[in-house]
């Protein structure tokens, strides 16, 4: 990885940058507010290996395969965050394991749209072997659910594969805000929730004070999760509910990478007995470690102007600065690892000359502030998978000494 440094140096002696092509909303990724309802049948389980995660996760390298003896009849249904207009079907079978097992790779799929009781036929889509496709949808298309058949692949009688499945467009309704504050039983512990506005905190039975800080972006709540101790531990973590309101699915990240799946069932009232932060706890831990991740200020793509749903973390961060009047912050910006180094670079420069821009404009002494970008050179997730690209675009804060 380049240093920054040497990134500087890159962008002081390129030319004018350009902006990419503005990046395409795939309805069917996790980090896009979509929830696997059916799976069904997979290699492995949850995000193991081959398992139905890794059809929309937005990594080629890693695919989906069925169950031996169960190549094909397969059906699996996914239940958008809204009601999309959908416009192409993409579907890879690059990277699979056609040397071993000829024939392995998906040949036919169905493609259905649902409105959340019925579902009707888009249409029969046909791709080789080791190939990216694109297959423009009927003009009008619209689902609030989706369901992909496996109809057939090359031969194998045993097995099929597929790397990725992207179903583009743009939505046309409007996310409702999920059902996830609560308590839960997960593979960590009684987890409780609380939903403020977009302010999104918890806690959680594992180990002494653990909890969870971030904002709700559509369907999902993008937190950090912190578990102190001897050496504490942190990392981002993407949080959905069911649309039953009755499981949580999730995913988490240490040091950079994703290390599993963090589901669970809610429960009774009571069931987690551990101690809930503050409203705006992730600037509580700026306080406490002089770091924070700020996941509620957002940028459309490839724009340096905050979302309007930014405003409420920015004034938070405006009112930390005005009862701290000694603290000093560095405003960082990070991006993806989507667009060259140069481009990111300053991308993420220009994101945090504008935050800085909109703290002082809510009071906060310029002087007191300073901005810095640094590309796609410290992630906190992986780039490989869509989920992990979410995380990583992101603006921290942290105390100047």
């Amino acid at each position: 990885m380049l240093s920054f440094a040497i990134l500087a140096a890159t962008l002081a002696a390129a030319p004018p940058l350009t902006a990419p092509a503005p990046e395409r909303s795939n309805a069917l990724a996790f980090e896009n507010g979509a929830i696997l309802l059916s799976d069904g049948g997979s290699y492995g389980s949850e995000l193991s290996g081959w398992s139905a995660w890794h059809l929309t996760d937005g990594d080629e390298e890693q695919g989906w395969c069925s169950p031996e003896g169960k190549p094909t009849g397969l059906a699996f249904v996914w239940d958008l965050d809204t009601t999309w207009r959908l416009d192409t079907f993409a579907v890879s079978t690059k990277h699979l394991q056609e040397a071993g097992y000829p024939g392995i790779s998906a040949r036919t799929l169905e493609l259905w749209a649902g409105d959340g009781s019925t579902f009707r036929k888009v249409g029969s889509f046909t791709i080789g072997k080791e190939e990216r496709k694109e297959f423009p949808l009927p003009k009008g298309t619209s689902a609030r659910q989706v369901k992909v058949v496996v109809a057939a692949n090359h031969g194998n009688a045993s097995f099929t594969e597929i790397a990725e499945l992207e179903l583009f467009g743009e939505r046309t309704g409007t996310v409702a805000p999920p059902k996830i504050a609560g308590e839960y039983t997960t593979e960590f512990g009684a987890m409780k929730l609380v939903v403020e506005g977009r302010d999104v905190y918890g806690c959680y039975v594992h180990g002494d004070g653990a909890t969870v800080v971030g904002t709700l972006e559509g369907r999902n709540a993008r937190v950090t999760w912190t578990e102190p101790g001897q050496t504490v531990r942190s990392g981002p973590a993407t949080f959905a509910v069911t649309p039953d309101g009755k499981s949580l699915v999730g995913v988490w990240y240490e040091g950079g990478t994703l290390r599993g799946a963090w589901s669970g069932e809610r429960a009774a009232a009571g069931s987690a007995t551990c101690t809930l932060p503050r409203k705006g706890g992730q600037l509580d831990t700026l306080a406490k470690r002089g770091r924070a991740v700020l996941y509620g200020i957002r940028f459309d793509s490839g724009s340096d102007v905050p979302r309007p749903e930014s405003d409420a973390t920015l004034g938070e961060v405006a009112a930390f600065l005005k009862k701290e009047p000694s603290v000093r912050l560095l405003v960082e910006g990070h991006t993806d690892a989507t667009n060259t180094d140069a481009y990111n670079l300053d991308l993420s420069q220009r994101r945090a000359k504008a935050v800085v821009a909109a703290l002082v404009k809510r009071g906060v002494d310029g002087g007191r502030l300073k901005a810095e970008g640094f590309g796609r050179t410290k992630p906190v997730a992986d780039n490989a998978t869509a989920a992990g690209r979410a995380l990583n675009r992101r603006v921290e804060v942290s105390v100047l000494k």
